[in-house]
């Protein structure tokens, strides 16, 4: 997935964007009023060694983009960092089948990040993976208890519910977002700056495997347990030689001593780590890669 300096010149600055918008024009501008960010989500990207170009790929029917974008602008604007522009959906197909939702959905919004280069950092899609939940489950109690929806199946396409359940639903998701405002931003700024920081070290290091450092010539067997270690990590975002720099740190300190290393790939911005069933670091918790010194110490505590 990439694109060129070229085509990415034609997408259109935030302002142009809001000023061809035909609807929500104003629930937009009242999402960018109430955006409160963190300052240290402010500090990381400000702090960023290089300029990272952003594709945001939208609609202005489409409640996500209303909902996401404005964090995505109001981290462009403070840092001055991110080099943004937007694509309208529908008239930029062949950009938006770069990032098909599970393969086969033009789900949006989509942010596409790359650096100086337009090489790829990683993208993200629609909405935070916490905020998908939660919305599921006002879902699935509003069809369980909602006497509106009774007879009604909720894989019911929106444009088929009676006019009553249809009102309902569109108000019960108004609620939903702003009872949960702040804790979506939160989380799209988490999320994006899961991707950020994993793409920037990830050019800046290129995928490689790194040097495999010599191993001792004898070590003894501990008698603890062997302990079994995994290692989930976002594919989509290049965490591969972070990955692999640790699972090569854990076999230069443990010869014997590992059942197994798990390597998981995931998406997400995620990088987890789990020894003996325990989660000893997470990118999602934490906002950074371990150091392999703390999963070491991890390791050996646990094997006593």
């Amino acid at each position: 997935m990439s694109i060129t300096a070229e085509r990415f010149a034609q997408g259109m600055t935030y302002d142009a964007y809001k000023a061809q918008m035909t609807r929500n024009r104003e629930r937009l501008e009242a999402n960018e009023q109430a955006l409160a960010l963190d300052g240290a989500d402010l500090d990381f990207f400000t702090n960023l060694p290089t300029t990272v170009n952003v594709i945001a790929i939208g609609e202005d029917w489409c409640g996500d983009v209303i909902n996401n974008l404005p964090v995505l602008n109001g981290l462009a604007v403070i840092s001055g960092k991110l080099n943004l522009r937007i694509f309208l959906r529908d008239q930029n197909l062949d950009l938006i089948d770069q990032y098909l939702k599970e393969g086969k959905y033009r789900a949006i919004p989509v942010f596409a990040f790359f650096d100086e280069s337009f090489n790829p950092i990683g993208h993200w899609i629609e909405r935070p993976a916490s905020v998908s939940a939660l919305q599921a489950e006002m879902f699935t109690q509003l069809y369980a208890e909602d006497p509106v929806f009774a007879g009604i199946a909720p894989d019911t396409a929106i444009g088929e519910l009676p006019e009553a359940a249809r009102l309902r639903l569109m108000q019960a998701f108004g609620t939903f977002r702003e009872e949960h405002r702040h804790f979506s931003d939160r989380e799209v700024v988490r999320e994006l700056r899961a991707i950020v920081s994993g793409g920037v070290q990830a050019t800046e290091s290129p995928r490689a495997v790194p040097t495999r450092p010599s191993l001792p010539q004898k070590r003894e067997r501990s008698v603890g347990k062997p302990i079994k270690v995994s290692i989930t990590y976002c594919a989509v975002c290049g965490y591969e030689p972070q990955t692999l720099a640790l699972t090569l740190a854990l076999m230069n300190a443990f010869v014997y001593d590992l059942a197994s290393i798990e390597l998981i790939p995931w998406q997400d911005g995620s990088f987890d780590v789990v020894v003996d069933g325990t989660l000893i670091h997470s990118m999602y918790r934490e906002g950074g890669f371990p150091e392999h010194e703390t999963i070491i110490a991890a390791v050996r505590e646990r094997l006593g």
